[in-house]
C-alpha cells in the first residue's frame, strides 16, 4: 500500500500506520529509519539544541563579570593574574552570587601590527558593550587612551576613596597621574586619569612591584562601585 503524494496530511497518516500494524518490529524499525531519518535527525538536534540553551541559560549559567581587567602593558604569569584574581573576588563578589572577575591579558604595543590591530579591535568592541572596567597600561598607553577618549577622569572615583578610606586614598594621591583630556570638542584640561600601581602594597605581595604600570578607568563602565573596592584593595 502506496502513499499518494497528493493525499491529505490526515489520509498520509492513516496510510502510514495501517502500514506499520502490518509489518513485524524489525522491519518497523528499518521502514521508519529509512524513509524519516532525516526528521529523525532534525529532531534531535532541536532537541539537543533545547537542552543545550537551557544548560547554559537554566542549569549552568555562564557567570556574570563583577570586574573586567584589561591588561595592556607589563607583564604578570598566570599564576600572579590568578593570584590576584582570586584576592579581588574574595572580596568584590558575595557568596552565593554567579559572579567572576576577569582578567584579559592583551598587549597592545607589539612588534606584530595584526596582532596589535586585532587587539585594538577588539578593547573598542569591549568599549562600546560597556565589559570593560579597569585597563593596565604603561605610561604612553596612559596617554594615549587619555587623548583618545577611552579612559574616564578619576575624580568622582578619588572623591569616593577619600570618603571611604581617608589613609588608603593619601597613598593613591602620590601615585596620581594627570593628562589634558578632550572635555568638549578642541576644549582639552588636565584631569586625573591614572593611578601608578606598580608599587602598591598588593602588586608588591605579588611580585608585580619592579614594573612602572598604571591603572586606568575604562570611558564606559557600569561598575564604578567594585571599581572603588578593587582600588583601595591594592593600597591597603
Amino acid at each position: 500500500m502506496e502513499t499518494h503524494v497528493n493525499a491529505p496530511l490526515k489520509e498520509k497518516i492513516r496510510i502510514e500506520f495501517a502500514k506499520l500494524r502490518e509489518m513485524k518490529f524489525g522491519d518497523k524499525v528499518g521502514y521508519i529509519w529509512e524513509y524519516y531519518k532525516l526528521h529523525i535527525a532534525g529532531l534531535l538536534m532541536v532537541f539537543f539544541i533545547i537542552l543545550s540553551v537551557l544548560n547554559t541559560t537554566v542549569c549552568n549559567p555562564s557567570p556574570e563579570s563583577a570586574l573586567f581587567i584589561s591588561w595592556n602593558a607589563g607583564y604578570a604569569t598566570d599564576e600572579q593574574r590568578d593570584d590576584l584574581k582570586g584576592i579581588l573576588e574574595k572580596q568584590l563578589i558575595e557568596e552565593g552570587k554567579n559572579e567572576e572577575v576577569v582578567i584579559s591579558y592583551l598587549l597592545m604595543n607589539t612588534e606584530f601590527a595584526h596582532a596589535t590591530m586585532a587587539g585594538q579591535q577588539r578593547m573598542v568592541a569591549m568599549l562600546s558593550s560597556r565589559a570593560l572596567d579597569i585597563f593596565v597600561l604603561d605610561a604612553e598607553l596612559l596617554e594615549t587612551y587619555a587623548e583618545t577618549g577611552f579612559i574616564k577622569s578619576l575624580e568622582s572615583i578619588l572623591a569616593e576613596i577619600k570618603s571611604i578610606n581617608p589613609a588608603v586614598y593619601q597613598r593613591i594621591e602620590e601615585n596620581l597621574i594627570q593628562a589634558m583630556c578632550e572635555i568638549e570638542e578642541d576644549v582639552y584640561e588636565e584631569r586625573t586619569v591614572g593611578i601608578r600601581v606598580g608599587n602598591s602594597p598588593l602588586f608588591s605581595k605579588l611580585g608585580l612591584s619592579d614594573q612602572d604600570i598604571y591603572i586606568a578607568v575604562a570611558l564606559t563602565t557600569e561598575r564604578e562601585e567594585n571599581i572603588v573596592k578593587a582600588i583601595i584593595m591594592l593600597f591597603e
